[in-house]
């Protein structure tokens, strides 16, 4: 059965569809605007010089943006109609997102710049020996299906009727698995911070704290529980924001969801509350949100009025230095299993210990301190404490941030063990002096990786043969 999408919505969800693939990183536009990549280099990366392009066709040396041509890239085109694609679907993108564009020449050449950027770095990322087979394709391409409702020959059926050619849409995305492989590898190995470092953030942050002046632009999705409210109602609003906080991690757009189901202030204009500073908004908010980086969503958070999901989309100003930040109680249950047969044999067992502690049959603690062999924790029933977003191993950091509190992992196999966790309870809590350190450590290690990234973008850029018609 065919399914009606909104006219020209799905231009914007082509794009917006590709964060399968990688993070997404703001144009020199607002943040809410469409992004691009977000892939930051090991540092000190070395760029290989790029051969040279093959001798091109005649027509190219005389292409012109009349012959629908808007870039030369290596030895690729970048084409005046898939560019003005992904023109339109950034204009769509920044207007649902309430965000100032820019004049329509200064758009035009932003995007053609990034699509630039982004052919050059798929053609470096090859060049180093990465590559895309078929099956890796045909998995994104079915997960980006699946995280817009649609079959695979529904998707391509709607891309096809938006004017952007199937051949041409598996070779963007194949870009962007490119891409996201170099922002992978490039993690593996992030920037060093010193603990001289980490002390002059500290110090600079806590001198902030004297005289905050930030301000915040967030977007809210709210949905109120009245005072007097039973616990069977309080868990039906929960059930509802719970089901909304899914949807937006299956990638549905914040803004979307925003009008169509918040109760709160800012509703029609996608949830936007619109820029403020930090002491005309709740405390909650802003415990919350300056955790977060621009476009980042919070989880869902409990204030006296009801349950909110918050998206902070622009920070300006000083910040201080947090206090206080989004935290996760955690138990685990590790068994060891260094053969295949072992790790059926324990993902099994902990698939029936989950089961058990969700029907309330058993205690996780219980099971923890019976069964676990990790000698830290298990005799604390399990307990690893409260930890901060990305604590953890990636692997398990992944797998908490898509539980509820209460609820139990899946099994989750780790090298020679099996783990399964259980998120307690999930709360703002006040930071310790090693988590502020953490948090520390961890802003600066991204700016670096950021400032890593630029320098690979100019210089993959430089050494790659690029041609931009002029117009006559």
């Amino acid at each position: 059965m065919n399914k009606t999408l909104p006219p020209r919505a799905l231009l914007a969800m082509m794009l917006a569809s590709l964060a399968v693939c990688a993070q997404a990183q703001g144009l020199r536009l607002p943040p809410g605007a469409a992004g691009g990549l977000s892939v930051p280099a090991p540092a000190a990366a070395t760029v290989p010089p790029m051969a040279a392009p093959p001798a091109l066709p005649s027509t190219f040396s005389s292409a012109r943006t009349s012959d629908g041509i808007a870039a030369i890239v290596g030895n690729q085109v970048i084409t005046d109609y898939d560019l003005q694609l992904r023109v339109e679907a950034t204009r769509q993108q920044a207007q649902a997102a309430g965000a100032t564009l820019p004049s329509a020449a200064q758009l035009r050449s932003q995007v053609l710049n990034q699509m630039i950027d982004e052919v050059a770095l798929a053609q470096y990322a090859e060049q180093i020996g990465m590559g895309v087979n078929q099956d890796t394709l045909d998995r994104a391409i079915a997960q980006v299906a699946s995280n817009n409702k649609l079959t695979v020959p529904e998707l391509r059926s709607a891309i096809e009727k938006e004017g952007m050619g199937w051949s041409t849409y598996r070779d963007q995305l194949k870009r962007e698995i490119l891409i996201s492989r170099l922002r992978e590898r490039s993690m593996a190995q992030l920037p060093t911070v010193s603990e001289s470092e980490i002390d002059e953030f500290l110090s600079k942050q806590d001198a902030a704290a004297a005289s905050p002046q930030a301000a915040y632009d967030i977007a809210q999705i709210f949905l109120p529980v009245a005072q007097n409210a039973t616990e069977a109602q309080v868990a039906a609003v929960k059930q509802k924001i719970d089901a909304i906080d899914a949807k937006l991690k299956a990638g549905a757009a914040f803004a979307q969801l925003a009008t169509q189901d918040s109760q709160g202030e800012g509703a029609k204009r996608g949830g936007d509350l619109g820029m403020r500073p930090a002491n005309r908004l709740p405390t909650l908010f802003v415990d919350t949100v300056r955790n977060l980086q621009p476009g980042q969503i919070s989880p869902v958070i409990r204030s006296a009025a009801g349950f909110h999901i918050l998206k902070l989309l622009q920070v300006s100003g000083e910040t201080a230095a947090p206090t206080t930040a989004m935290q996760s109680e955690v138990r685990e249950i590790v068994l060891s299993a260094s053969t295949d047969a072992q790790r059926i044999r324990a993902k099994a067992e902990l698939d029936s210990i989950a089961q058990a502690v969700q029907n309330g049959k058993v205690q996780f603690s219980e099971k923890a301190r019976e069964l676990s062999q990790d000698p830290a924790t298990a005799a604390k029933g399990g307990a690893l404490g409260w930890v901060l977003p990305g604590q953890l191993d990636p692997v398990l950091d992944a797998a908490l941030q898509r539980l509820n509190p209460g609820d139990v992992s899946a099994p989750i196999v780790m090298g020679n063990k099996v783990v399964l966790l259980q998120l307690v309870d999930r709360a703002v809590r006040p930071l310790e002096a090693s988590q502020k350190r953490a948090l520390a450590r961890e802003v600066l290690q991204r700016q670096k990786a950021a400032e890593d990234f630029d320098e690979l973008v100019r210089d993959v850029r430089a050494r790659t043969y690029v041609h931009i018609p002029e117009n006559d």
